[in-house]
Parts: structure tokens; sequence; C-alpha cells
């Protein structure tokens, strides 16, 4: 709120030498002092905004109250019509320009009826040879110009008069005072009448340090120096965000009652916390108040839409994202591609513009360099956006630019962040687990990710991404950034929140770069419910990652071998013992080895007989510091066999794990086309067979979910016998069974990679 000294409006409760001083034509410094500057810096961080329990002013006349100066005559009292009228702050004389002769008529207006039991009025001396000081209070109910009738007159001598209170029993909205000479003050006490409806305080408002101008009250906004606000509620709560056609400038957070706005912004380093009362008309398009230094600040509702103050509208997709901003100066691809990322609209608004419109119809809300959420809306609208999320909906956090400074205790599930140390020259970007945020898995073509040219780029920025720190084991880790200073920690985060879902994505976020805009599109475009796996908690010492799957083909000898990594996290440090453990036996290499953060590569070598039988088995390898700290990943092979030998007159259903698919998709992938080929030959060599294809998947998800997977998936394999073999749909029939028919306990990875499976059962 930008602010200063407005002498003729403070008339009301100072006296004018308390504003100013100065010579001829003195004006009021435009710039604002460095307290009430406090008014127009931008958020930082901090605890949350405190709004402060208002004291009344018992002066109905105080800007506090609402009250305004509606007119005042002569003009000339404001000889520049700039609103200041620093010129007639020292009184009389040569000080006031010649034009500006008395009587001088000050009308207030209220912010709606008041019933007034008592005025006072504080003079001045008279001037040498000047007339004795006299001054008239009366009031009306008509209109700023009719109706007024007098209720008390005040005169003073030579040396000036602080008069005794006089009393009135009267009803007023307007009250006018003409004096034949400046005064120091008038008051009035009283009930203000609450307003005659529900008001509404939302809408843009014009704000402006001067709005005494050419002898009305009039905030025209002409001037590049007038702000603007949008104000929004959310229950009781009213927060304001300042906003021009360039920036924002503050946000307010408030509350509202009846037609008084109490609210309060962040501290601005050594500056106190900048405060703000006031009162909103019976009509509902002026707010007037004052700050905690006592200056007035005026608003005015206007159908002007300045493009900050609006939401700011990109792309055209059916997919909708909802954009929380603290400095719209904040870029993070995709929101503001250029093209625009097809198939997404993203709207940007303040966050503090947030209510209940702004989130209907968007699939999910991305914090873009929203690093204190606290400091910039109330309490109802937090409530509001987390009650959003946790009603199936997607929060995505990208918190790159806040560094150590970060504000999520506000989460349900609450952390902090850690810039990844000083600089270095190399760092790496490990992918702890496949999912759909992002796999390995080249043949995954909807998720894949390749990050290895991000992290040959000297320029790649993981030196400056933020990486969680948190006690909180709701949290699943994604991407590792491991650097050679050894401050290692997780950069993508994930946690479920009743039927939403939380995504913190700490990457550099105004990096452009292709790495990046493919992880950030995998996050937008992870459906909901996500249902996604959490093999690796954030909270974890150390990490022994990644979980792989292998095939070999059975009756043939072989050792596979699959590549690990242990992350040490955050720097831990210790000796680490690994251990194998399955229906096979491997080993792992080096079976024991001390670390002092940073990472150790691991080789895991699991002989396979030429006796082993066609089937799934699974190979567990756990990392353990003797001090009850371990960690395990899993290697999963499926042992391939002709499914023409398994498939006999007698057996009628035989389960086939060489069938995969994306993670929580029923797109197959390209590896499986062998073992559906397999099927089509067999239905053309017996062809009054009949199969149903059935779908089953582990309990990860939920039952409803998991239903509806493994019915999708069964429908894809039949479809793509009918498209792509030509095998006649009559003759086969899809049918999901999710996890309600497992064939092995849910509780551990190999019991899961057993319940994943298609089975066909031959109908005839």
């Amino acid at each position: 709120m930008r602010t200063g000294c407005i002498a003729l409006a403070v008339l009301l409760l100072f006296a004018l030498p308390a504003c100013h001083g100065g010579t001829t034509n003195s004006r009021a410094s435009a710039s604002p002092s460095a307290a009430a500057s406090a008014l127009a810096a931008p958020q930082t961080t901090g605890t949350p905004v405190t709004v402060p329990t208002p004291t009344p002013d018992p002066n109905l006349l105080s800007t506090a109250n609402g009250t305004i100066l509606r007119s005042y005559s002569p003009a000339a009292l404001d000889d520049t019509n700039d609103g200041n009228f620093g010129n007639a702050a020292n009184g009389v004389g040569s000080e006031i320009s010649r034009a500006a002769v008395p009587p001088y008529i000050f009308t207030f207006e209220l912010a709606g009826v008041a019933t007034i039991t008592g005025v006072n009025a504080a003079l001045r001396g008279a001037p040498d040879n000047g007339p004795t000081p006299s001054l008239t209070i009366a009031v009306s109910t008509t209109s700023a110009t009719d109706g007024f009738r007098d209720v008390a007159t005040f005169t003073g001598g030579n040396t000036g008069n602080s008069n005794t209170p006089q009393p009135a029993n009267v009803t007023a909205r307007w009250v006018r005072v003409t004096a034949n000479q400046l005064y120091d003050s008038v008051s009035a006490t009283g009930t203000l009448a609450s307003p005659p409806r529900t008001l509404d305080p939302t809408g843009i408002y014009i704000q402006d340090q001067y709005p005494d101008k050419n002898g009305a009250f009039v905030m025209s906004g002409i001037r590049a120096g007038d702000d603007r606000a949008r104000f929004v509620a959310v229950g009781r709560s009213l927060s304001a965000t300042e906003c021009t056609q360039d920036d924002f400038t503050a946000t307010y957070v408030g509350n509202f009652q009846g037609r008084t706005w109490t609210s309060a912004s962040a501290a601005n380093g050594d500056r106190n916390a900048a405060t703000f009362r006031g009162s909103l008309d019976d009509e509902g398009t002026i707010f007037a108040g004052v700050d905690q230094f006592g200056t007035a600040v005026y608003f005015m509702k206007t159908s002007e839409t300045p493009a900050f103050c609006i939401a700011r509208v990109s792309g055209t997709g059916l997919h909708h994202v909802l954009v929380l901003d603290s400095d719209p100066i904040q870029v993070l691809y995709p929101a503001d591609a250029t093209p625009p990322v097809a198939g997404y609209t993203f709207t940007a608004i303040a966050a503090g513009m947030l209510d209940a419109s702004a989130l209907q119809g968007a699939d999910a809300v991305l914090m873009r360099g929203v690093c204190n959420l606290p400091q910039l809306i109330a309490p109802e609208q937090m409530q509001l956006l987390l009650q959003w999320v946790a009603a199936g909906h997607k929060l995505v956090l990208a918190g790159g630019p806040c560094g150590n400074g970060a504000d999520f205790s506000w989460l349900p599930y609450p952390f902090t962040t850690k810039g990844p140390g000083p600089e270095s020259t190399h760092a790496s970007l490990i992918q702890v687990e496949n999912n759909a945020l992002g796999t390995s898995d080249r043949n995954d073509a909807a998720h894949s990710v390749d990050v290895a040219p991000f992290v040959a780029d000297d320029n790649n920025d993981l030196a400056n991404a933020d990486l969680v720190t948190t006690t909180d084991s709701h949290w699943c880790g994604h991407y590792f950034v491991a650097k050679t200073t050894n401050l290692n920690g997780f950069v993508q985060t994930y946690a479920a929140d009743g039927s939403g879902f939380i995504i913190y994505d700490g990457f550099d976020s105004d990096n452009g770069e292709a790495t990046l805009q493919r992880i950030r599109q995998l996050e937008f475009a992870l459906p909901m419910p996500a249902g996604l796996p959490c093999s690796q908690r954030v909270t974890e010492a150390f990490l022994l990652e990644p979980s792989q799957e292998a095939t070999f083909a059975a009756g043939t000898a072989k050792t596979v071998r699959v590549q690990m990594q242990l992350l040490a996290n955050q720097g831990w440090n210790g000796h680490v013992t690994l251990e194998t453990s399955g229906n096979l036996q491997a080993t792992a290499s080096p079976a024991a080895f001390d670390i002092a953060g940073g990472t150790e590569n691991i080789t895991v070598a699991i002989p396979v007989a030429a006796s082993t039988k066609p089937g799934v088995y699974t190979v567990t390898v756990t990392a353990d510091d003797g001090a009850g700290r371990t960690s395990s990943a899993s290697v999963t092979l499926t042992g391939t066999a002709s499914l023409k030998r398994q498939i006999t007159p007698t057996q009628r259903r035989i389960r086939i794990y060489g069938i995969h698919f994306d993670v929580d998709s029923a797109y197959i992938q390209p590896r499986s086309e062998s073992v559906i080929a397999q099927i089509a030959q067999i239905m053309r060599e017996n062809p009054r067979w009949r199969f149903q294809v059935e779908g089953h998947t582990d309990s990860d998800g939920g039952a409803a979910y998991n239903l509806s997977l493994s019915q999708r998936r069964a429908q894809a394999v039949v479809d793509d016998l009918v498209n792509r073999y030509k095998i006649a749909r009559s003759r086969l029939v899809a049918k999901g069974f999710g996890l309600t028919r497992p064939v092995a306990s849910n509780a551990t990875d190999a019991g899961k990679a057993l319940n994943r499976r298609v089975e066909l059962l031959r109908l005839q």
C-alpha cells in the first residue's frame, strides 16, 4: 500500500503541523517514509502473517472508520490539483494560495449512516488583526450537497481554543465543516450502523495516495503510480494483492467482518509487518482506512483489469492447471512455454488471489517460486487448497528458487528444503524408481526419461536444485542429486494426500533444458488417482537402487548381472554390508564397504541353471549399517517358455508373466509381442478354441483402481490379438479381476511380482 501523510484527510485526528512542515506551497514528499514503505515491500520469508486485533477508533470521522473527504472548497487549497495538501499544512497567510480564501468548507462522508451523540473541534488562535476563529458542524442523511442542518458552532480567541465537546443527538451520513480559518481537528462520537445489506468486498480496486483532487474525492487512476489491488474473500478472510500492469507488489492477509477489514503484511528485513484497518462503505465501492502510523489509505472499486490483477491464460488444452505466483517474473516450463504445451491450459494468478472460483475446473495446481505460502494467503484459503487436493487433485510444488528459506510447514506432511551446498563441476541425477513420473525403461515410450544428456551438460544447474529434508515417512523419492561434495538428496519427491497427490520439484525453475521439460510434463500428465509405488522413502539415511526386471529363457543356463547403487542421503556416512535373499542364489559385490556421503556402485550376479522352470523369481538385495538402518532393492526375473507346451486338452488355464505394461497403464510394452504372437499362433492352429483373457494386479493402488486397470489391460491384449494378428473378436473375452485373486502374498516384492499377471482360460 502506497502511503503518505494526507494533510486535510488527517485533519480529523491530528494537528496539521504534525503532518508537514515547510514553506510556501510546500508538498509532502512523494516517496514514502522508511516505515511506510514496508507496506509496498514484496513478501519475504517468515512465519504466517498474524492479523492484529484492532482498537476501535472512537472518532466516527476518522479515516480508520471508513470516512473520506468527499469534497472541499475552495479548490485552490490544493493549488496544483494533485491531491497533496502539503501547501495547506502550515495554516494561514502567505503559505496558502491567495486564491484559497475563506470560508473553508469540508464535507466528510461516513461509510454508512451513524448516530452521532457528540461533536468537538480544536481551533487555532486568531491571526493578528484577523477575525475570531469560527467553525460550524452540520449533518445530512440526504446527500453530500443537500439536506444539511447545523448541530454545533465553535469559536475561539487569540490564544487558540480546545473546545468543550457539544452534545448531539442526530443521524448523519455526511458531515459538513464550515470554518473561517483552518483548524487543527474535528471529531464526532457515536455509533456507525451496520451495512443495510451483506457487502461484497471482492473485486479490483484503485489505490491512490492522494485521492482529493479538484475539490472532490476522485480516484481516477490515471497516473502510472496509482496502484491496483485485487481483493479475494474465502469465508471470513479477505486478502488483497497489489497488482499493476507489470507485476505484483505485495499481499495483505486479513479478516472482514460486517464492513471492517483488518489486515497485515509480512515483515520485510528489519522493518515491522505493516498493518491496515479500514471500512467498506454501504455501496461496497470504497475502502478507507489507516495503517499503523495513522496514515490514510484509500481503495475504490473499478472495472479496470490490469494484466496482473486478473488471470493470465496460456495454452488451449483440455487439461487445466492453475498456477500460483508470488513474483510474476519467475518463469517455469511448461507454464510459460512457447509454443504452449499441447493439451494444457495454464491459468496464472497471484497466490493471494486463490479462491473456489480459481480452483473450479482445474486438474492440478502449480506453485512456482512460492516459497512461503502462509505469508501470502489466509488460513481459510490454505484450508480450501488442501481440501481440494485431498478430494482427488494434484498439487505440484516448484521450489527451485527457494533455497534454505522455504516454508512447507503448512502441508499435511511438512518438510524443509536445503540447497545442495558449494558449487561443483559435476553432479549426477539418479532416478531411483521407475514409475509414471519417469522411467529408465526405453520400451515405455510414454514415460521414459534419458537424464544422461542433462547430466553431461556443464550448465545443467543441478548445483542450484533444492533438496528435501524431512522426518515424515509419507514422502517418496524419485529423482536424487549426487554431487562430488557428497551433499546429496532428493530433488523430486511425492506423497499421497487423501485421494489427491502432492509432488515436490526442486529443480532450478527457470531452466528450460529438454530433460527438465520432459520431467515437468510427466508431473502434469500423472493421472489421478496416481497409485504410485513408494520403494524409496526420503527419510532414509541411505538408499539402495534401482529395483529392476530381467528375463531368461527357461532351459538355458545363464548368469544375469544387474547394476545397483547405494546412495548416501544428505551426507550420511558409515559402514554397510550387503546380503542377498530370494528364490534364486545371488551375490553382491562389493559385499561390504565404508561410505562418507556420495555413492557406491554395486554389481549383483544371479546364476540361473538350465533346470530352472518358467515363472517369476525375485532376488532381494539388502544394505545394512549394523545400527538398525536398512535399504533394499529387488531384481525380478521372468523365465519364459513356449506357451504351446503349457496349453493342453487337460490344462485349460495358464499364467503368463511375459506380457508387460507401462506403469499404471494398459499400454503393452514392445517386449511383450513375442508372447502375444505365441497366443495368436496357438489360436490359428486351434480355430475352434475360445479364450478368456484375464488381468490380475498386486494390491498397490486400491481395489477400485486395480479392478479398472486390470480390465483395461485384459482388453488391450484382446485388442492387440484382433488388430495386429487378425484373430476374430468373437473368440476372445476380456475380464479384469484386479487384486481379488492373488496367488502370493502382497507383503513382499516377490509376491507382488507373482500377482501381476495375465491368465488365459480356454472356454472351449
